[in-house]
């Protein structure tokens, strides 16, 4: 095994309840990534992390929140949540929490959803500090629809001093992978494929993306996650992934 751990994303047994999931994880690695949503809902129940001795990260949910979005209750709902969230990560010592920074589901108050992501991001702050999880805003895929695309947006969580995610296969769809990389600034880290058209999460090494060009250029402290949508294509990037590390010179 590579010196620097490598996570897995539960997101890889999303089909499968969360203490069955973890189980099956708990066999490949001692670093995992629980993607809190579905049958991995963390505000279900946590007690199945306590069943395996594993270091924990983790996603918050995705598919029924949206911190941009310009209805104002349903904004703080979605704050909230995330904060059910935090109380979570602090239960199962989880110090880094994942965020998406939302959507506008219409081009028109785009203007107005820019406005509301960043009152939220304000709010995540106060959250950071108070509950003590690192949450690290990721970047988005190739959705118009949705906030932090590029760099540009870095700033605004630096300013802030929240963490950022960098999802390189998100990167990979927009053309700018080596654009972030080139910035830097994330402390979490995405891992998956694809073949610069479709959001795969495919096995890493299976697409077009370099990791043995990207690997190099991480941050040393960023936290590695294998993101993909199966469990083959997990295994096969544990493989090609940590094949690149052993090879990084010390």
């Amino acid at each position: 095994m590579s010196r620097r751990p490598l996570f897995i994303s539960t997101y890889c047994c999303i089909d499968q309840p969360l203490d069955k999931a973890l189980g099956i994880l708990a066999g490949r690695t001692t670093h995992v990534e629980i993607l809190s949503d579905g049958l991995h809902n963390l505000l279900d129940g946590s007690a199945a992390c306590d069943e395996y001795p594993l270091t924990y990260t983790v996603h918050a949910p995705t598919s029924e929140t949206n911190i941009a979005s310009v209805n104002e209750r349903m904004r703080s709902a979605s704050v909230a949540v995330l904060e059910d969230v935090l109380v979570v990560c602090n239960r199962i010592n989880a110090t880094r929490c994942v965020v998406h920074p939302g959507y506008s589901a219409y081009e028109q108050v785009k203007d107005r959803s820019s406005a509301s992501l960043l009152r939220s991001l304000d709010d995540i702050v106060r959250l950071q500090d108070e509950h003590g999880v690192r949450v690290c805003v990721e970047n988005m895929g190739a959705w118009e629809c949705c906030h932090f695309r590029t760099p540009a947006f870095i700033p605004e969580l630096a300013l802030r001093g929240l963490g950022m995610t960098l999802d390189c296969g998100h990167a990979r769809l927009n053309g700018n992978l080596d654009a972030f990389l080139a910035a830097g600034g994330s402390c979490h880290v995405h891992l998956h494929d694809n073949d610069g058209c479709i959001d795969d999460h495919a096995a890493c090494g299976s697409g077009t993306t370099d990791f043995t060009a990207v690997l190099p250029r991480l941050p040393t402290d960023a936290s590695l996650v294998v993101e993909t949508r199966g469990l083959a294509a997990a295994d096969e990037s544990i493989c090609c992934l940590s094949s690149i590390l052993n090879g990084e010179k010390s």
